[in-house]
């Protein structure tokens, strides 16, 4: 059976709350990488064999951008890919990634590239495509990592290229679009403690990065314990989900311990820093999470970082009445400015909206997505423990 991809994530609290690019394009299956800590089978991706092509990605994506600018919208950025790193060796034959780049520069439409490989570097047509986007402003390069140590990322990221050649491919396209995912981190393993931070962001300003963009472990509750044991590693983790806790991450104290070093010393390098998917806001230094912001002509959805902003620089506002406001802003894509654009896209971004005002009034729920603002909307608190983990 294959595996099928809409263009547009499902809604859901975590999501529809958090994440600004919830357009997809997934061009094979499943990852040639295979990383010790993925989750993409949690979402149905097939995890055994080698990465299959998805060719109706491609023909998806050239409808959809075609009428786009025919009907002379905003183009709001597509991810490639969200579940499984998009240049597998198997594109130097199949050639999806290619044909979806060259679509993406005729018709001006951007994206957003997230990847462990470094095969667009290696292969000329590949890379000249995505220079020609980069320099147009059309394409963000997100590399992501855990670690800078080579031995370390072997244990976690056995077939993957070595961190720093990952960094090296980026930086020899040039052009100031490169984005790190510090994704996942993972303490210890990851830049921890002020020292490892500070050598750190100095390295990424060697290579040109402009914005990182952290994710924290999560895994199946079962195993993340595992899997931090086989490390050396022992963390505090708490309950990804308030429903259940099936799965865990790394828990908020602990993060937040380290995201506010790196959030300082990031910016101190003048690179930009936004947490993925937590809800930190206080710490995030940029327009928009996932550097969406580097890119020359785009519209993307409001998330609650949107609403978090709103009300620390103007005060308590009714989270509809702040989303209305939006649709006058030219990089955000909401409400009645929703409707303009294609019903297959339009419909699925209408429910994330509804899952956002849905959440925003559920006091535990908001706490524990986006701590940040809930402390803004309902008072309390921000506790920020110590360390919480040992190594």
């Amino acid at each position: 059976m294959r595996a099928t991809f809409g263009l547009v994530v499902n809604a859901g609290n975590v999501i529809s709350s958090l994440c600004h690019t919830v357009l997809r394009l997934e061009p094979y299956t499943p990852c040639a990488f295979k990383c010790v800590y993925c989750y993409s089978k949690w979402y149905g991706v097939i995890f055994d064999g080698e990465p299959q092509p998805l060719m109706e990605t491609f023909n998806l994506f050239r409808s959809f951008a075609r009428k786009v600018r025919r009907m002379g919208l905003k183009p709001i950025p597509f991810r490639l890919s969200t579940l499984v790193d998009p240049f597998p060796l198997q594109e130097q034959h199949h050639k999806i990634v290619e044909k979806i780049l060259a679509e993406a520069l005729s018709h001006e439409y951007p994206l957003i590239i997230n990847t462990e490989s470094v095969l667009y570097a290696q292969e000329p047509t590949l890379r000249k495509l995505i220079e020609n986007l980069v320099d147009k402003g059309l394409a963000i390069l997100q590399v992501s990592i855990s670690t800078l140590k080579a031995e370390d990322a072997k244990k976690i990221e056995p077939h993957a290229p070595p961190p720093t050649e990952r960094l090296r491919a980026a930086s020899s396209l040039g052009g100031d679009s490169i984005v790190l995912r510090l994704s996942p981190f993972i303490p210890c393993l990851s830049p921890t403690y002020p020292s490892e931070i500070e050598e750190f962001a100095a390295t990424l300003r060697e290579y040109g990065v402009k914005h990182v963009i952290v994710e924290s472990l999560r895994m199946e509750k079962n195993r993340i314990e595992w899997f931090l044991s086989s490390l050396g590693i022992k963390a505090d983790i708490e309950a990804y989900s308030v429903k259940d806790d099936a799965v865990a991450r790394i828990s908020t104290s602990t993060r937040e311990n380290v995201y506010s070093i790196l959030s300082k010393t990031l910016n101190k390098h003048g690179i930009g820093f936004a947490t993925c998917k937590e809800g930190l806001f206080a710490y995030h230094t940029t327009p928009d999470c996932c550097g969406a912001y580097l890119l020359k002509d785009y519209a993307i959805r409001p998330t609650l970082y949107d609403i978090y902003k709103h009300i620390t620089e103007k005060g308590p506002t009714q989270p509809e009445d702040i989303l209305k406001g939006l649709e006058s802003n030219p990089t955000r894509v909401c409400g009645e400015k929703l409707k303009q654009y294609p019903r297959q896209v339009s419909k699925p971004l209408k429910y994330h909206e509804k899952r956002i005002l849905k959440t925003i009034q559920n006091k535990d729920l908001l706490n524990h997505i986006a701590p940040h603002l809930a402390y803004e909307k309902f008072g309390g608190s921000v506790e920020v423990r110590g360390v919480g983990f040992e190594h």
